[in-house]
């Protein structure tokens, strides 16, 4: 009896191993961060490990909502919450002679701009959009790169930087709570974009160099003769652009559907 006692016990042990072996391989096999790429090509990258003026919760949620809006256009989409896959993204895609679109929730993360201002030129970001690819970064949320995805504050500098503008500045006071009409071009291809106050437009009296407006959705005035503007697509001649979409103090804004609308329609356009 003893015998086949120890040879039931040992058939229990080894069925034990296996079983945790089994398990072993399931858990390895269930992705784990959010947003994988899996080595497929990605035409647009919604980063949010972390957001400004909107909270995670509502940053993800938008998301959702333009990653759908997307996916139903055949547009490839993916949504991050890594720092590194956003970083290895961009580096991929700098000059691939098409146009990618990475969206931000108002923070510039730090693996593709230093924080604390400690890259300001050839980082990975104002290398993506310096190309001739018409690269954008389209940000929704805080000041444009205002804060560093680990809370070191960058204030006007990254966006002074990207743009090689040293002067800009859309931290101005009396810029918060300003309506914002929308134009023509904004009720043609963004349906979903009312009437709003933006509590950062950007001041077209201070485009310089070789930036410009290259399409305005939403004014102080209702058309492109104007002050100041949100959303609004800005351009490096004919390198990249930067995309300033729904900047509020926490707004309740659609910006899932006006993002997925601005890159549907204008900056995927086929």
């Amino acid at each position: 009896m003893r015998k086949y006692r120890w040879i039931v016990i040992l058939c229990l042990i080894g069925w034990t191993v296996s079983f945790a072996s089994c398990t072993k391989v399931q858990q390895k096999s269930v992705p784990v961060v959010s947003g994988v790429l899996n080595a497929k090509p990605v035409d647009v990258l919604i980063y949010t490990g972390s957001a400004s003026w909107i909270t995670l919760e509502n940053a993800r949620l938008e998301a959702k909502t333009a990653k759908g809006h997307l996916e139903s256009k055949g547009i490839r989409i993916a949504i991050t919450e890594s720092d590194e896959t956003l970083k290895n993204w961009m580096v991929e895609t700098t000059g691939n002679g098409a146009v990618n679109v990475c969206l931000l929730y108002g923070v510039l993360p730090s693996t593709i701009y230093a924080p604390g201002n400690t890259e300001p030129d050839g980082s990975i970001v104002e290398n993506w959009i310096e190309t001739t690819d018409g690269d954008t970064i389209l940000n929704q949320g805080d000041y444009l790169g205002y804060y560093s995805s680990d809370d070191t504050p960058n204030y006007k500098a990254p966006l002074q930087n990207l743009m090689d503008l040293p002067d800009i500045d859309i931290n101005v006071e009396h810029f918060e709570n300003l309506l914002m009409d929308v134009t023509e071009s904004g009720r043609t291809l963004t349906p979903s974009l009312a009437n709003f106050e933006s509590d950062r437009p950007f001041p077209l009296e201070q485009l310089g160099a070789e930036w410009y407006a290259e399409k305005i959705f939403a004014s102080d005035t209702g058309n492109i003769q104007a002050t100041l503007a949100d959303p609004i697509i800005l351009r490096d001649g004919d390198r990249g652009r930067l995309a300033m979409v729904h900047q509020t103090h926490h707004g309740d804004n659609p910006k899932g559907a006006v993002a997925a609308e601005i890159i549907i329609n204008y900056l995927l356009a086929k």
